[in-house]
């Protein structure tokens, strides 16, 4: 793939995107015209660099941190001289982040500029199938960009990139941003089923996900401050979702997997039929995807590990015994070590059966409770979603999962539910739960939906959205036992970005 290596971390900056660890390092001497910036390459060419933006979502120092760690799902303990970084993990975790934490100038980094190569594509001159599919990429990062911090920069296709940009859109005209541009080129998505594509199953879960979630940018008082619900879904949105989803379900293209964890597996996009849309990897290149793994299980385990995040003990127990997706045996764990898909809890075994050890000696028998400030190295339960590739531990095959059918199925029930139907929501859940050997629920409420949402796609980046469109991401947990203030429903910009760029303004409380 040919590199568009002329807008560099200067240039970034001009265009007020802070990025701190790209391929855009080179010392760029001028500022570029659209028309000048042509010279460096083709729609093609910036198409590939705006897909390759979307591996920052699987690496664990940018937009993924940010999706999870402030939830109910993730948090990371620190143990003894093991993963204080600075309080970054338990900042993310207590809510006491601030706008020079390096997760949110990275993840605000990290989203501009996959906005900014998406934008990029159509100045040039794209077939209707690239404008089409850099629109999906440039209304993901729009969306990204509003969920995780409100205020979107947005530029225009073709402008000065010696200018600022055009547009300083608010939370509340962000997401329509989002959505307006992605309806237009829905129908030029590609008819195609291949999940590394923008096709166009995938531009419908993206707008269901963006109408979804409309109602909670919407609810915005005057002064920029998100508000905390209960929000007002409006029934043109619900309707819209379950138009989208059914466009997918309708295909006969996607089914419920026997098996849960295939779509997680070394080789998941070549045999799960519930993945939609994904960041691509290959043994050649994997991104970081392998760090799901390896922040989460112990230094003596298969994969030998970092030991780190965890999940929290009343998300564990959320599921029952017998749900497949709390604890699996999986051929390609079993055949190399003694894990289990889902969730790791109690002593823990080698390949042969043994019994393993901690660092001194001990049993390593991981425990429900931990300790932000300070836990050894056994407390917390860990988690295998994506498994380890043996054929290549450190660069992994499996590509990153964003969209797949069982969330669609969700997001459906969930717009069903928020217009009256209950009972049609209902049978989609008890659907799904039947797949995953949960019993079936006799009645459905909002927090229902919610917990069932947190049991199939825990881990995948959807669990701060989801609580705060349910109203629970300020409520205390597990080791952080305040309410937080509503101001963190958005993340603050960062102070380079605020520096350079004075249209825009810090969010409160910030």
């Amino acid at each position: 793939m040919k590199k568009i290596g002329l807008y560099t971390l200067s240039a970034l900056l001009s265009i007020s995107v802070f990025y701190s660890c790209t391929d855009l390092e080179e010392e760029l001497n001028q500022n570029l015209t659209a028309e000048e910036a042509a010279i460096a390459g083709s729609a093609s060419d910036a198409l590939n660099a705006a897909y390759d933006r979307l591996k920052d979502f699987q690496h664990t120092d940018f937009m993924f941190v940010l999706m999870e760690h402030p939830s109910d799902e993730i948090a990371g303990p620190t143990r003894g001289a093991d993963w204080d970084d600075g309080g970054a993990w338990r900042a993310l975790h207590l809510h006491t982040w601030n706008s020079s934490h390096p997760r949110v100038v990275g993840s605000w980094g990290s989203a501009l500029s996959g906005l900014f190569r998406a934008t990029e594509v159509l100045g040039f001159v794209p077939t209707d199938s690239e404008r089409a599919q850099a629109t999906f990429l440039r209304s993901l990062f729009i969306y990204t960009a509003t969920d995780l911090f409100g205020t979107v920069p947005i530029r225009e296709p073709g402008e000065d990139l010696a200018q600022l940009p055009s547009i300083t859109a608010s939370r509340t005209e962000a997401i329509d941003i989002g959505i307006t541009e992605l309806e237009d080129q829905l129908a030029n998505l590609p008819a195609t089923t291949n999940p590394a594509v923008a096709n166009i199953y995938a531009g419908h879960a993206l707008l269901a996900k963006m109408y979804l979630n409309r109602a909670v940018y919407k609810a915005t008082d005057a002064d920029g401050t998100p508000q905390s619900g209960p929000f007002t879904f409006e029934t043109a949105d619900m309707n819209r979702v379950v138009e989208l989803c059914d466009a997918i379900i309708n295909s006969g293209n996607y089914s419920l997997e026997d098996d849960y964890f295939s779509s997680f597996s070394p080789v998941n996009s070549e045999t799960s039929s519930e993945i939609i849309f994904v960041s691509q990897n290959t043994n050649d290149f994997g991104g970081e995807i392998r760090r799901f793994n390896f922040m989460t299980l112990h230094y003596n385990q298969n994969p030998g590990s970092w030991n780190g995040f965890v999940t929290l003990s009343d998300f564990y127990d959320s599921f029952e015994d017998d749900d497949v997706r709390k604890s699996s045996e999986i051929p390609n764990l079993s055949e190399n070590s003694g894990l289990t898909g889902g969730f790791l809890i109690g002593q823990q075994f080698d390949v042969n059966g043994a019994p393993l050890e901690d660092r001194l000696g001990n049993p390593l028998a991981f425990t429900p409770d931990f300790n932000l400030a300070n836990s050894d190295e056994v407390r917390g339960i860990r988690v295998v979603k994506y498994q380890p590739d043996y054929t290549n531990i450190n660069i992994p095959n499996q590509d990153f999962v964003f969209y797949r059918y069982a969330d669609v199925l969700l997001m459906k029930a969930e717009a069903l539910f928020r217009t009256g139907d209950v009972a049609g929501a209902l049978t989609i859940v008890n659907t799904i739960r039947s797949m995953r050997n949960a019993s079936a629920l006799a009645a459905l409420t909002e927090a229902d939906l919610l917990a069932e949402r947190g049991r199939e796609l825990y881990w995948e980046g959807h669990r701060r959205n989801d609580q705060i469109r349910f109203g629970t991401l300020l409520n205390p947990v597990q080791e952080r036992s305040t309410t937080s203030d509503r101001t963190k429903l958005v993340f603050p910009i960062p102070a380079d970005a605020l520096a350079t760029n004075p249209n825009l303004i810090q969010n409160p409380g910030y």
